[in-house]
């Protein structure tokens, strides 16, 4: 027989919860999972199996996502997969899609973290390498193949608008 949740995870978890994504700051977040561990001394709170992560037009789905907190804000994002996965539509409409086997969000910087065998759509352009950082404010993209050269940096960058003759 299932327990019920504990009201104070719940609570703490809500509280802990506050500002994942600085534009959706006042969305709520909506996060489904098989397992979840609060750790409030530590400011980290673990989701474990099928973890749905939504606020707003962000999603993350993963094996495990953990977040980490500081002074009651969400500062960073982990999540783990085979592969994760991240999607955003930007509030100028443009649509950003990413996997990799782990993806960092960091709140303050609005930056994604990219590793292993990682893909990121920004629209129509696509990237993909061993790791790839993506600063979402200034739509900067730095991709590493890997240390092996087996993997090298692909891009595929489309113009911003079409080229006359």
């Amino acid at each position: 027989m299932r327990r019920p949740p504990d009201p104070t995870l719940l609570a703490g978890l809500l509280l802990l919860l506050c500002c994942l994504v600085p534009a959706a700051a006042a969305q709520p977040i909506d996060i489904e999972a098989d397992h979840a561990e609060f750790d409030s001394p530590s400011g980290t709170t673990l989701f474990r199996g099928n973890v749905v992560l939504r606020r707003g037009a962000l999603t993350i789905t993963a094996d495990r996502i953990t977040l980490y907190r500081s002074d009651g804000r969400v500062t960073r994002t982990v999540a783990e997969g085979a592969p994760a996965r991240y999607s955003q539509t930007l509030p100028d409409g443009e649509e950003i899609t990413a996997k990799a086997h782990e993806i960092e969000y960091l709140a303050t910087g609005e930056q994604l973290l990219l590793s292993g065998q990682a893909r990121l759509r920004h629209g129509r352009n696509r990237f993909s390498g061993e790791q790839i950082t993506y600063d979402i404010r200034s739509k900067k993209v730095r991709a590493e193949g890997g240390e092996d050269s087996k993997q090298r940096v692909r891009a595929i960058i489309y113009p911003d608008r079409p080229e006359t003759q």
